[in-house]
């Protein structure tokens, strides 16, 4: 019954471990460990002599999958592009929770051989098992369970160290689940993924990662009942392609003109909950370079002890603004460009679904920076094959 509803079947038993990919599910594997247990109370048993040697670890594994996959000719284009973005995001990192993002272009380009639908299989299960791990661990009090209240919004942090990281890592969930069933998503397993999004949205209050969910999982519906009508829309299609494209230049374009004594923007702003002028505030402060900068900003997120920051609250939300400000421009303009080309390769390929969750994690991008990481985005995954290898995104969904 679990099996039928959760949706996290993995096709022939645990085939997956013994191919020929057996190297890079292994490095994976411990990559996504590694962070989504960074985001849990759990951090603080792993953050001075695990972190490190796991990373170096994966770097290791992925290494030596290459080596017994041999030269790839596919694109070259794309994997120079993917290779520069690497580079540039590795030469501002400075901790072990920044290099996450060099190391995830790293697993965009080894996975060009291999079926997004087994990476999202395996990315559903493991997710699924380490959120379950971690929610129980901090209801037994193995682990901190944090409540926060400010004045009548009270947010249960459930063995996480922010009350976003939860939600977040269940959008991704949901996400997967949905495409894994494609236009046949049975309605118990939409019905037992809302009740738990629903419980996850009162206890934490991520009305932002609750709404998309939600949406991800009509769209899912609307495909199994309607798919016929949807795809004749092709203007939509069209449209939807160049949603990275758009909502970047929608976040940078309302915060950079933000103006406090005009009254709808002050309005908008207190409906973003200050994120307008949070990010306003970094452009003046911080600036923006070609090749990025070395910056942190302090949010209400907490350390691996349980602690708060005391310094003054700086944090910027929309994704878009802070790899502008960490990453620079030539790293904006290029990763946007690739999306946007890739969406648009998704569309020809009549890859309705992926584009809709793709759009979706283009919009939560201008309100939430979370969906940078592959823990939070399994999604990058077919953006980049869709450039790298294309076939690898054609496959029969979970219900066949």
């Amino acid at each position: 019954m679990v099996d039928k509803v959760i949706g996290n079947r993995l096709s022939r038993g645990n085939s997956w471990m013994k191919d020929r990919h057996f190297l890079f599910f292994l490095s994976y594997g411990l990559y996504m460990l590694i962070s989504l247990l960074s985001t849990s109370f759990y951090y603080r048993y792993i953050m001075v002599g695990v972190y490190p040697g796991v990373q170096i670890s994966c770097v290791a594994l992925l290494l030596l999958y290459e080596c017994q996959m041999g030269a790839s000719r596919q694109n070259p284009i794309a994997i120079a592009v993917l290779g520069f973005l690497g580079l540039i995001s590795f030469q501002v990192a400075e901790g072990n929770l920044t290099r996450l993002v060099p190391m995830m272009f790293l697993y965009l380009y080894s996975a060009r051989n291999i079926h997004f639908a087994k990476i999202a299989r395996f990315s559903l299960y493991l997710s699924s098992v380490v959120s379950a791990l971690v929610v129980f661990s901090g209801y037994l009090g193995i682990i901190d369970n944090v409540v926060v209240a400010k004045g009548v919004r009270i947010r249960e942090y459930l063995g996480f160290r922010y009350a976003l990281y939860l939600p977040g890592i269940l959008l991704n969930i949901t996400a997967l689940w949905v495409y894994l069933h494609k236009d046949k998503v049975p309605m118990d397993g939409a019905i037992l993924l809302t009740a738990i999004n629903t419980f996850v949205y009162i206890k934490t209050d991520s009305r932002i990662s609750y709404a998309l969910a939600l949406f991800f999982l009509v769209s899912g519906l609307a495909f199994r009942f309607f798919s016929r009508f949807l795809e004749k829309l092709q203007w939509m299609w069209g449209g939807i392609s160049s949603a990275f494209l758009v909502c970047g230049i929608f976040s940078f374009l309302f915060t950079a003109i933000y103006q406090s004594s005009i009254p709808w923007m002050r309005r908008l702003n207190s409906m973003l909950e200050s994120r307008l002028s949070l990010g306003k505030r970094s452009l003046e402060t911080n600036g923006v370079g070609f090749f990025g900068q070395k910056i942190t900003w302090t949010g209400n997120g907490l350390d691996a002890a349980g602690n708060s920051s005391n310094l003054p609250y700086t944090y910027v939300d929309s994704l878009y603004i802070k790899i502008l400000q960490r990453y620079g421009g030539v790293f904006t303009g290029l990763a946007l460009s690739l999306c946007t080309w890739a969406m648009v390769r998704l569309w020809k390929q009549k890859e309705w679904l992926l584009l809709v969750i793709c759009a979706g994690i283009a919009a939560h991008c201008i309100l939430d920076d979370l969906s940078l990481g592959l823990h939070y985005n399994t999604f990058w995954f077919p953006l980049a094959l869709v450039l790298l290898n294309p076939s690898a995104l054609k496959w029969k969904s979970t219900s066949e």
